[in-house]
């Protein structure tokens, strides 16, 4: 009864809107082992945990809701509900990143081996509407190669991330090794529009390709857009060494330019906590920020000025709170969803204050 109801709504929507681990003593997160501290505002963690996958890379919470998660290793991106339970999975060669845009359509990135045996990152469509929302009837629809001329092409690109805007628009992140170029260099946000097949690709200007500036779109891991805008975006950078991790891009209307939200000299967390291997970000509708760094093996929270938050945990570990190289992170509903990677499974917390 539940999955016809989930049929019926999914319907009606759809037609109406056609390096080092972590000091754990930075994160005040428990009492000496025994649990968190009486006032203490931290994440704690929701049971059971869902072990069925093979490093898991990336979770979403899509807008039915339902659960996404990139089961990587497996070979297939699999559709849960809200408590757990499996409700269909579709095959793709090692999906690693995804996102759904305002038709309730996901946008995943898995690879594609050619005839000439080079890898390729593709962007796939997945149109779940036309099925009543079961992931196993849908189709998977190539939308877009790594190799996709800018005006040059080249199978070294990958792509890392994909988030959509409300317009549904979509950025996809795209690196590769060859930055030389000034007229098309493999590090790129692409501004993608498109449906069924992709009507124009846009690489956005005025970033550097490489480096560790405060501009710099060198070594992008993820990506993700505000709710309900068209223009903001945020991504993480798994650059070796000192290098702004985090960068929050705003688009100036009358340049016509993306700048940082926040700049060096005004010594913010976001910007100046050092992080080692940031791959996954989401935010909250307050517009907290969430980053996943899988060398840390650690959340860290940032509010929407930039500071860090005291609830940020992690640590290296099968154990309460304890993470192993996590790679997605996802949020809804109050609740925190991390691909906990290295232990092959989904966790999920929420907030001591929000637990009742």
């Amino acid at each position: 009864m539940k999955y016809i109801n989930f049929i019926l709504f999914v319907l009606l929507i759809a037609a109406s809107s056609c390096g080092d681990k972590t000091d754990l003593s930075q994160f005040p997160i428990t009492n000496n082992g025994g649990g968190p501290n009486l006032g203490d505002v931290v994440y704690v963690q929701q049971y059971p945990t869902w072990n069925q996958f093979n490093q898991p890379e990336a979770v979403l919470v899509g807008r039915e809701p339902l659960v996404y998660v990139c089961d990587t290793k497996n070979n297939k991106l699999v559709q849960l509900d809200l408590s757990g339970v499996q409700i269909g999975e579709l095959a793709i060669r090692n999906p690693v990143a995804l996102a759904q845009d305002y038709n309730y359509d996901l946008l995943v990135i898995g690879d594609s081996v050619l005839q000439s045996n080079d890898t390729i990152s593709v962007l796939y469509r997945i149109q779940l509407v036309p099925v009543q929302g079961f992931l196993s009837n849908a189709t998977l629809l190539p939308l877009l190669g790594s190799d996709y001329p800018t005006p040059l092409t080249s199978r070294r690109r990958k792509f890392t991330g994909v988030s959509v805007f409300s317009n549904n628009t979509y950025l996809v992140t795209r690196i590769g090794p060859d930055n030389t170029s000034s007229l098309d260099p493999d590090n790129a946000i692409l501004d993608i529009v498109g449906i069924t097949s992709v009507t124009s690709v846009t690489p956005l200007s005025g970033f550097q390709t490489t480096g560790n500036g405060i501009y710099s779109i060198d070594m992008m891991s993820a990506i993700t857009t505000m709710n309900n805008s068209t223009i903001d975006f945020i991504i993480t950078r798994n650059s070796t060494g000192f290098g702004f991790k985090v960068e929050w891009f705003v688009y100036d209307n009358l340049k016509g330019t993306y700048n940082p939200k926040f700049l060096p000299d005004e010594n913010v967390n976001i910007l100046n906590k050092q992080l080692d291997t940031p791959v996954g970000i989401c935010i909250d509708p307050n517009q907290n920020v969430y980053v996943v760094d899988n060398t840390k093996d650690s959340l860290f929270k940032y509010s929407s000025t930039g500071d860090l938050k005291s609830e940020s945990f992690g640590g290296y570990g099968t154990g309460e709170n304890q993470l192993n190289a996590p790679q997605g992170v996802s949020f809804f509903n109050k609740v925190l969803y991390i691909a906990d990677t290295g232990n092959n499974r989904i966790v999920r917390y929420k907030l001591s204050t929000d637990i009742y």
